[in-house]
Formats: structure tokens, sequence, C-alpha cells
């Protein structure tokens, strides 16, 4: 934590010397007030972190985010408070939205190595993390975009928490623009459904990743496969003997074929949506609610749709080592998902901590960059046979 500075500001003293001894003794340069009224003169765009004690007088902490969010500050910001914390995590959620880093929350009182764990995380900003306008092709760029088939697939391992043992893969599309570089999913899937082209994006996703499978299949790799599909597709209701005729064509397995819909897919003409999930569960192919926590879908609705599997969006797996409410999120869903008697994956494994924990909470399978990170078809085999996960 060398060259590294940090700001603490807590109108506590007690609290205040506490995190200033510790974060000294962890090598960082510490800056502090009782007074949230000397924010602006401590304040520098060189601070690394800020711990930040929501609830003071004169200046509250939210007063003081949107300070840092008007300045668009590169700091990544440690919540603490002794009071209620429901409004820990609803400004954590406001400092994500307005584009803020997020280090972690504390409840006070907290430990010592509550603090040193959370400040022990941090990773310093690179260059391009930073807030600069990064200009995304248009819309029209995206049909030539399919034409020149810009658009690719990446695979990422799905492994047994208890056994380690490798199960599955989940396809991922990517973009590559040729002239401004990687595109994000969440910018190009919304805008292909926007313009009617998910349908073709989404079409070209199956192939392309069913016949990886059938590849794999003639080399011996008899893995699970999982893809993500568009709610606008979910609308077609063709498309589960789509599936059906292409799966025959390749002489694919059914059964290890799962296609993972969101929450969100669920709020809108459910009875079509239900009639397309339905067939596909009747044909043979695994479902999977995705991205489970984000959305608005009720338990009736989780319910009434014939899900085999549950996935548990990332955003509460990477913090529950350090977030207590996001680790009692994934410890129910985990417990309502078996209760229904379904599968479990938790996507965003990227620590020990974090395994272990899913392995205690009886997790079925999970994925993340601490098993590896999503890989070109033909990174996978080679990656197979070098792999090794303590």
């Amino acid at each position: 934590m060398d060259n590294l500075s940090l700001l603490v500001i807590d109108d506590e003293i007690d609290f205040t010397d506490f995190v200033s001894e510790i974060a000294r003794e962890m090598n960082f340069t510490v800056l502090s007030t009782t007074n949230p009224l000397e924010f602006e003169k401590l304040y520098t765009p060189h601070i690394n972190i800020i711990v930040l004690d929501l609830f003071m007088p004169d200046i509250d902490g939210i007063e003081l985010l949107r300070s840092l969010y008007e300045r668009k500050s590169n700091a990544s910001i440690l919540f603490m408070s002794g009071k209620d914390n429901n409004v820990l995590h609803a400004a954590q959620k406001l400092a994500v939205e307005q584009g803020l880093t997020v280090l972690g929350i504390l409840q006070k009182p907290f430990r010592a190595k509550d603090l040193q764990n959370i400040l022990s995380k941090y990773v310093p900003k690179t260059p391009d993390q930073n807030f600069e306008l990064i200009v995304f092709p248009p819309a029209g760029e995206l049909q030539q975009a399919i034409d020149r088939k810009d658009f690719f697939l990446v695979y990422q391992p799905q492994i047994n928490i208890l056994t380690r043992k490798i199960m599955g893969l989940e396809a991922l599309i990517r973009w590559k623009h040729p002239t401004k570089g990687p595109v994000p999913a969440s910018y190009f899937i919304p805008l292909a459904e926007e313009t009617g082209l998910i349908s073709d994006l989404t079409t070209h996703a199956i192939n392309t990743a069913f016949k990886q499978m059938a590849l794999w299949n003639e080399n011996g790799l008899n893995l699970q496969m999982s893809i993500n599909v568009s709610p606008k597709v979910l609308d077609d209701l063709d498309f589960p003997g789509k599936l059906v005729k292409l799966t025959k064509t390749l002489k694919l397995d059914i059964t290890k074929i799962t296609i993972e819909v969101t929450e969100s897919s669920l709020m809108s003409d459910v009875a079509r949506y239900m009639d397309i999930l339905a067939r596909l569960r009747m044909k043979g192919f695994r479902l999977a609610i995705d991205d489970f926590g984000t959305g608005y879908s009720t338990l009736q609705q989780l319910v009434r749709a014939p899900f085999s599997e549950l996935k548990i969006d990332q955003s509460f797996v990477k913090r529950m080592d350090i977030d207590k409410e996001c680790r009692s999120i994934v410890e129910i869903s985990i417990l309502l998902a078996h209760k229904l008697g379904m599968h479990v994956i938790a996507e965003g494994i990227e620590n020990e901590d974090i395994y272990h924990i899913l392995q205690e909470l009886n997790c079925d399978e999970g994925q993340g960059f601490l098993i590896a990170k999503p890989m070109a078809a033909n990174e996978l085999k080679p990656w197979i046979e070098k792999y090794s996960f303590p």
C-alpha cells in the first residue's frame, strides 16, 4: 500500500483515530477529519480511498457523495455507519449508479481485521478506468458488424463447487469493432433489441455455440453448454422447435444445453413466455433464471416458470466476503432454489474466501475469474490440460 493515500471523514474521534492507525500500519498516507466541512480543503484528485461515515452533522455522507460525483472522483469509497444497515446499502447503490467505485461497507462497531480485509482488496485504477467519454459505434453499424462477422463467442468454464470438477461452459457473445475495439455487451445487446436485430444476433450466437459444442463432442469434450437468450427472442413461438431441429442436425444431447433467461423477461406477456419456457423444458432443455436478485420477478413467477437452474448474480457473489447483506442474499437464494428442486450456479467468484463461503453454503456450481476468465474456443483444451484448482 506504499504511496497510496486515504482520507477518513467521521465525526467520532475514536473511530477516526482507529481507522487512521490501521491504515498507517498498512503503509497508507492518511488524512483525517472529524469535521465534514473540511472535506473541500482535504480532498485532492490523488486520494485513493475515502473512508466515509454517512451520518454526520452539518453535511451528511450522501452530500459528500454528490460532491465526489460532480468532481468525477476516481477514489474508492468505504462506507461505515453505526445506524441503519439498509441506509449503508442504499448509499452503496447510489454511488454505483453515479459511476463511483465502492470498496466496501462496514457496520459499526467493526474489528480491525474487518477493515484490514477490505483495504487489502484495493487495486489502484488504471488510466482506462477513469471517467472518460467512450464513443461507441452508432446503431447503424450493428447490421454491418453482423454482416462482417465482428461478433464472436468466448466460453467461461463452470465447475462443481464441492468436487472442483469441470462441468460445463457459458457461451458469451463479444463484439470487437475494427476501429473502436471491444464494445461491451451492456451497450450492444439493448441496441440490438431496440433495432430489431436481436434475433439475428441470437441466431448467430446459438449456431456458433452449438456447432462448437459438436466439435468438442467429437474430440471427447462432453461438457454442458449454457447460452443467454434475450426476452425479445422468447416472443417467437417457433423458437423451441428451431432449437430442437438444430440439435438433431448436430447430434447434440439436449439435456446438456441450458437456456438462460433474465428475471426481467418474466415481467411482460407472462402467458406467452410460459408457453415457450414450458415447451423448451418438455423437449429436454435445461432452463436457468439468470442474474437472480437483480430483477423484479415475484416468487409466484419463479415457481410458475419451469426453471431447473438458478444463477446468482455476480453483484452479490463478488461482495459476499466483505458484505453481510450480500452473503445473506446468496445464502437465502441457495436455500430457496434447493427447496424448489433447482440447481444453483454462482457467478463472479474472484477469490478463495468467496469460494469457501459458497462451499459452506452448499452452492452447486460456480464460475468466475478465480476459476477461469472467458476464453476463445481453441484455448479451452489447453486450459483443461493444465487445469488445477487448489
